[in-house]
């Protein structure tokens, strides 16, 4: 056997490994994601409770905030620190920050510090919710990669709606301290085995870091969404909000300005002007935008309101969640057989959504069945398999094959960035009502239903677009490949 046929049978792994580290460091990339996902819906169900713990309920907007902001800067960040510093130290330096910060909630009894930790983790945490991801298509022969990417995304199902149910349990027993620092334990499980089993490689060549880039949009990020969440309660013709407002607008005028002129930008500009592209980013980032409202606003309604304990709350996305595992591959097949099939699933993501959280706007009483929100939830169970194997597979045929990496990551930026700038809008909806008096169930009770009301539109804007920008579209793309 010659050399060439040698080197072809062997197995194609960026990073091989013997198979017991290979199989520690996947398990390790689980545990990442499953403290991803417990972070993320473990603090949505607690805010409240966390809150109530220190005397702040009228921070509940901002308490999301300061989460999205996080994540939304250091995401597009992140993959460049990995360039820089390695794929492991990726995973291990900032997971290590993460960790002491989630331990740390345990001991803060004041707001300043709560929000600085929030911070803190969303920082840390986006700087790492990539890094599983690549580290399972390095370790992994091409042919196994979907199967380690799906396992990630059973891990994040998991996480999510199983830690929420046991972070509810144990607050109801009066463990709230063990339940907000439950997420940092499958994180640091998943540090060490990573750490331990997986070599530190970088990229090759000269890494380019867009500091003037990342520094306009942390500027842009901070100071339109924080003007956004104070402006109700500050007031709207503040000379702070105002400054807030002009400063974000001047910092995002010049992030473009950065961006087109930056050799490795961290949001590329050009992919804009593919129009086709252009309205699917939009689209996957209107779809995105429900989620704060189902993951914060949800239990807080249902236990401040509706009087259901926090352990029912955080059962809320159970049956969301069987669903979302079960039906993606179900649905994938079906847009998969025909190229029309994928606009009408994209009417299903924004359809389904807009229905539920219009019915949650309308029936979140105080005398109302905490089980109109499990409908309407597993509801969007729906559409979110149905978003999942349409909107960003659509995208990236859009592209062109060497625009499709970065394409990939504009996307994933964009869903992120939904989440963040949704925390402020649906902040700006509850504060409007709850200002008064944050304790007052009745105005909590309108702060909640005009959050529901606020994504029930936007998902009818999203829907709209599907059904006269985007089916067009491929439709006439269609008859062009005949």
């Amino acid at each position: 056997m010659s050399k060439e046929q040698q080197a072809q049978a062997q197995p194609q792994v960026a990073i091989p490994l013997p198979k017991a580290k290979k199989n520690l460091v996947q398990i390790g990339c689980i545990c990442m994601m499953l403290s991803v996902a417990m972070y993320g819906l473990v603090f949505a169900t607690l805010t409240a409770p966390i809150l109530k713990n220190v005397d702040a309920m009228g921070y509940v907007g901002l308490f999301s905030i300061v989460g999205a902001i996080g994540v939304a800067i250091m995401t597009p960040i992140g993959g460049k620190l990995g360039d820089l510093i390695g794929r492991r130290n990726i995973v291990v330096i900032p997971g290590i920050i993460c960790a002491i910060a989630g331990f740390g909630f345990a001991f803060v009894r004041s707001l300043i510090p709560l929000m600085i930790l929030r911070l803190v983790v969303s920082l840390a945490q986006g700087a790492f919710t990539a890094a599983p991801y690549i580290i399972a298509g390095l370790i992994n022969e091409r042919k196994d990669v979907p199967k380690a990417m799906g396992m990630l995304a059973t891990a994040i199902a998991v996480g999510g709606f199983g830690g929420s149910i046991i972070a509810g349990i144990l607050t109801d027993m009066g463990m709230l301290t063990v339940a907000t620092i439950m997420p940092a334990i499958p994180l640091i499980i998943g540090i060490v085995l990573i750490g331990m089993n997986m070599p530190n490689q970088k990229r090759e060549g000269k890494v380019t870091i867009d500091v003037p880039g990342m520094i306009a949009l942390i500027i842009a990020l901070c100071g339109i969404l924080l003007a956004l969440n104070f402006g109700s309660s500050v007031g709207w013709t503040s000379p702070a909000i105002i400054a807030g407002f002009v400063i974000g607008i001047i910092a995002l005028i010049a992030l473009v300005k950065i961006e087109n002129k930056a050799s490795e930008p961290l949001i590329p500009m050009k992919l804009f002007k593919n129009k086709n592209y252009t309205i699917l980013l939009i689209v996957g980032f209107i779809c995105y935008c429900y989620q704060n409202a189902m993951n914060v606003y949800a239990p807080i309604g249902a236990m401040q309101v509706m009087g259901a304990p926090t352990s029912a709350a955080g059962a809320l996305q159970m049956p969301r969640t069987i669903i979302t595992i079960i039906l993606p591959t179900i649905a994938g097949a079906w847009v998969g057989k025909k190229a029309a099939n994928a606009w009408k699933a994209m009417v299903i993501a924004t359809g389904l959504v807009a229905i539920p959280m219009a019915v949650m706007g309308a029936m979140t009483n105080s005398g109302a069945s905490i089980m109109i929100y499990f409908v309407a939830l597993a509801i969007t169970g729906i559409a979110e398999s149905f978003r999942a194997v349409s909107i960003t597979p659509t995208a990236q045929g859009m592209l062109a094959p060497e625009d499709m990496g970065v394409g990939t990551s504009l996307v994933n930026f964009a869903n992120s960035l939904a989440g963040t700038i949704a925390a402020a809008v649906f902040a700006v909806a509850y504060n409007a009502s709850t200002a008064a008096d944050p304790t007052n169930v009745a105005l909590i009770q309108s702060g909640v239903k005009s959050v529901f009301w606020t994504a029930a539109v936007v998902l009818i804007i999203g829907l709209l677009l599907v059904l006269f920008i985007v089916k067009p579209q491929m439709s006439k793309k269609a008859e062009g490949s005949k």
